[in-house]
C-alpha cells in the first residue's frame, strides 16, 4: 500500500498533465478566421488587425476566409461544424445574438455550438447619408422622412445586423417610413450609398468612417449614447431626442464547441495581448473600434444577455422571425 499510493497519484498527476502536454504545441499549423462580411466591412477590418498581431505571437500564419451571405448564418453554420481543435475560429458580432431569435429554424445555437473565446472590441452605430441628402442633422432627416414617406431608402449590411434591426428600430421611434435596403455585407451597401442608389445607412463606424472624413458621406447620430472619439463633432441619437435608440455593437471570437479548454485560453491569453499592444490597439481606435479583451466566460455572458435584449427588440417592434 506504501508504494501503491504515491503511484496513484503519480498517475493522477500525469492525467492532469496529459491535456497541457497534448495542446503544448498548438498552433502547429495555420489558424483561419473565418467571417461572414465581404472585404472592407467591420468584421474583415478588425479579424485582418487582430490576425495579423496573433500571427507575429503565435508564429504561425493567421488567414481571413470571407464567407459573406445568409445573414452570416453561412459562416456561423461552417465553423460550428469545422473541426474543434483551434485552427478554425469566427469572427463574430451581435448578429450571433440577434439570428437566434429572428430565425426560425438555424442549424445551429449561438450557446451551445460555439466556445466563446474573447471579445474584442464595442463599436458605435451610425446613421450617415450621402452628400446629396441635404439635411446636416437628425432631426432634418426625420423631418424629411416624413414629408416623403416611403421615399428615402436607408440600407444596412445584412439581416441580422445590429444596422438592420437599427432601421427597422428606428422607423418605429420616429414614426418615419423609409424603404430598407439590406445587403450581403457592409461594403456593397455603403457602395451603393456614395453611388447614390440609396440614401443613407446605419453600419457599424469603421467602413463608413474614411467615406465621412472624406465628405462623400454626412455622419447625423452616433449610438450609444456618448459620443465617439473618432467623431467627437457628430451628436448622439440621445441627445437628438431619440432616446431609445442607444446601443452598442460588439465583435469576438469564437471556436466551435468541443475545443480542448487549453486552446481557447491560449487563444484568449494571445489575443489579449494583441488588444494591449500599443500598435496594434493604435489601429483598432483609428478605426473607430473601441478595444475590450476580457475571458471567455465574459464573452458567453454577452452572446447569452444579447439573446435576451435582441429577442425583447424584436418582439417589440413586431419584426418577423426570417423562415
Amino acid at each position: 500500500m506504501t508504494t501503491f499510493l504515491p503511484k496513484i497519484a503519480l498517475a493522477l498527476a500525469a492525467l492532469v498533465a496529459a491535456p497541457l502536454a497534448a495542446h503544448a504545441d498548438y498552433p502547429e499549423k495555420p489558424i483561419t478566421i473565418v467571417i461572414s462580411a465581404a472585404p472592407g466591412g467591420s468584421p474583415d477590418i478588425l479579424a485582418c488587425i487582430i490576425g495579423k498581431y496573433l500571427s507575429q505571437r503565435v508564429g504561425q500564419p493567421v488567414i481571413v476566409e470571407n464567407k459573406p451571405g445568409g445573414a452570416g448564418n453561412i459562416a456561423t453554420e461552417y465553423v460550428a461544424n469545422a473541426a474543434p481543435d483551434g485552427y478554425t475560429l469566427l469572427g463574430t458580432s451581435d448578429s450571433l445574438s440577434i439570428n437566434q431569435t429572428l430565425f426560425k429554424e438555424l442549424p445551429f445555437n449561438a450557446e451551445t455550438s460555439f466556445a466563446p473565446v474573447i471579445q474584442a472590441i464595442s463599436a458605435p452605430q451610425v446613421l450617415a447619408v450621402n452628400e446629396d441628402i441635404p439635411v446636416s442633422t437628425l432631426q432634418e432627416f426625420l423631418a424629411l422622412a416624413k414629408s416623403k414617406p416611403g421615399e428615402l431608402s436607408l440600407a444596412s449590411p445584412a439581416i441580422g445586423t445590429t444596422g438592420q434591426l437599427g432601421v427597422l428600430l428606428l422607423e418605429n421611434l420616429t414614426g418615419i417610413d423609409v424603404t430598407p435596403a439590406v445587403y450581403k455585407s457592409a461594403q456593397p451597401a455603403l457602395t451603393d450609398v456614395l453611388g447614390k442608389h440609396a440614401d443613407g445607412i446605419i453600419v457599424t463606424l469603421a467602413p463608413a468612417l474614411p467615406h465621412i472624413k472624406s465628405g462623400k458621406l454626412k455622419a447625423l447620430a452616433v449610438s450609444p449614447g456618448e459620443r465617439s472619439a473618432s467623431l467627437p463633432d457628430v451628436p448622439t441619437f440621445v441627445e437628438q431626442r431619440v432616446p431609445e435608440f442607444n446601443f452598442t455593437s460588439w465583435q469576438g471570437f469564437v471556436a466551435p464547441a468541443g475545443t480542448p479548454k487549453e486552446i481557447v485560453e491560449k487563444l484568449n491569453v494571445e489575443i489579449n495581448a494583441v488588444i494591449a499592444d500599443p500598435a496594434a490597439r493604435a489601429q483598432l481606435v483609428e478605426q473607430a473600434f473601441e478595444p475590450v479583451g476580457g475571458t471567455p466566460e465574459e464573452l458567453g455572458k454577452v452572446i447569452s444577455s444579447g439573446i435576451a435584449k435582441w429577442a425583447e427588440v424584436i418582439k417589440a417592434n413586431n419584426i418577423p422571425a426570417v423562415n
